[in-house]
């Protein structure tokens, strides 16, 4: 049976994503459903967008076929299919249609706020663990409002994080490649519940079919119908992992470089004055891409960071303040090279 869960299923998940992203290209050409470059693009020619056409079906639908088969015991993951299903056509919209933003929004605060209200029961035991808060007479009812909303604010910027990271050829692929084998690791190692394992393999085999057309020179991008269900995915399992498998730290590890890139990019503009949810090209890896780097050498700089963090999510259970420090250390030296301008290491 673990060879049929770890082995087999996966090949053919990617075989499939393999096959029908090829066919998806042709499509989306023939129809110009592309992604034209405009001054912000970090890309010269139209290329298909939508590839998540194909990956989040296929991740829905094995989801639900592991749940029904008893792979997967929790009815958590059925809820979160059913979330992701209508981000996924909303997005969809958008991809097409190019929605304004508020509508955009509007329905990504909707997603969350059903989120946390299926969460309560959880988020209610959480706090009640927590003695310290009743033994210093802080009113309980008050933190539950204060801890959903953080909760709220998480999950609507981790969505919202993974598309406007998803601006450079195998970027997003690579980190959600990292994120699978991570939680997939995390599992294994008895922290996370088994179903964590399977949905990891899942999640890697059919993103690791996508990177194989995502990869520079792409041929597709995810577009907003991948990403943004993609990054809800992400942060609802960052948040389960904080309120019920002490798991919160060494899942975001995993995404540390997408998560300080954009959040130090969104200061940045905040302190200008410059609106935050506007598309732009200040984020980091951006900016080394327009200093004349190849999309190549950012890309292999990320990925082997992107290795570090997968060992130091690890490493977390063990040595906490360590993995912690050197993973933000790790990161930051990383940001700090994105920044650098033309140097000898430069390459086309």
């Amino acid at each position: 049976m673990s060879i049929l869960l770890y082995i087999i299923i996966p090949l053919i998940l990617t075989g499939i994503v393999l096959v029908s992203l090829r066919f998806l290209i042709q499509y989306l050409k023939k129809y110009k459903i592309l992604d034209k470059p405009v001054k912000r693009s970090n890309h010269y020619k139209p290329k298909p967008k939508g590839a998540g056409i194909i990956i989040i079906p296929v991740i829905l639908s094995v989801t639900i076929f592991l749940y029904n088969f008893n792979f997967i015991n929790s009815v958590i993951w059925i809820f979160v299919c059913i979330i992701m299903l209508l981000l996924f056509v909303t997005s969809l919209i958008d991809d097409i249609y190019n929605l304004p933003s508020i509508p955009r929004l509007i329905i990504q605060l909707l997603c969350v706020l059903i989120t946390i209200n299926y969460l309560d029961p959880s988020i209610q035991e959480f706090i009640k663990q927590k003695k310290y808060i009743i033994e210093i007479g802080i009113n309980t009812k008050l933190i539950i409002i204060i801890f959903k909303a953080a909760l709220i604010l998480h999950l609507l910027w981790i969505i919202n994080l993974f598309n406007f990271m998803d601006g450079m050829d195998g970027i997003t692929a690579v980190q959600i490649c990292s994120f699978a084998t991570g939680i997939t690791m995390i599992a294994l190692f008895g922290y996370l519940p088994y179903d964590y394992s399977y949905l990891g393999i899942l999640i890697f085999s059919t993103f690791l079919g996508f990177l194989y057309w995502n990869k520079p020179p792409s041929k597709i991008f995810l577009g907003d119908v991948g990403s943004i269900p993609i990054g809800y995915l992400v942060g609802f399992v960052s948040i389960e992992g904080l309120l019920k498998y002490d798991c919160f730290f060494p899942i975001m590890i995993l995404i540390l470089f997408h998560f300080l890139d954009s959040s130090i990019t969104l200061i940045k503009r905040t302190i200008k004055g410059k609106p935050i949810f506007k598309a732009h090209s200040e984020h980091f890896y951006q900016k080394k891409i327009r200093n004349g780097f190849s999309h190549s050498v950012v890309l292999k700089k990320i990925t082997i960071l992107n290795l570090c963090l997968i060992i130091l999510s690890l490493i977390y259970f063990k040595i906490k303040i360590f993995s912690l420090v050197l993973a933000f250390l790790s990161v930051f030296i990383v940001l700090i090279w994105l920044q650098k301008e033309k140097s000898h290491d430069y390459q086309k």
